[in-house]
């Protein structure tokens, strides 16, 4: 399966185990600056846009897919209003705000495990 194809199982996969109301805009980034970079950015999330952005340079697909895993729980977090309980988002707001570092928690877990039950469809 080519990874391409595999955001939209994925997505489809996902609206059904958690009801996703409205599908996020998806935008694929290349960015040879920030591949270069130890911690540059892997994705992110837009609440405002509804949009997942990936970075993909030098990445490996399956990583590319975790990123989007992580990225549209936060979406489905934004459709529950979840996203508007917490404060601020400085770079360092899964550490200072509880509400946001509880999101991340579930993001990170929920995320992984989408990707995770996805794959093991397709393991030889």
């Amino acid at each position: 399966m080519e990874y391409k194809q595999a955001f939209g199982d994925l997505y489809q996969d996902a609206k059904e185990k958690y009801n996703i109301q409205q599908a996020p805009k998806l935008t694929l980034r290349k960015d040879t600056d920030n591949a270069k970079k130890t911690f540059g950015r892997t994705a992110y999330y837009d609440p405002g846009n509804e949009e997942i952005v990936v970075f993909i340079t030098n990445r490996h697909p399956k990583d590319i897919l975790r990123s989007y895993c992580h990225e549209l729980i936060h979406h489905v977090q934004n459709e529950r209003g979840d996203l508007k309980k917490g404060g601020t988002l400085s770079p360092t707001y899964a550490q200072d705000d509880d509400h946001m570092r509880k999101m991340e928690m579930e993001a990170y877990l929920k995320g992984n495990l989408l990707l995770r039950d996805f794959e093991d469809n397709f393991k030889y």
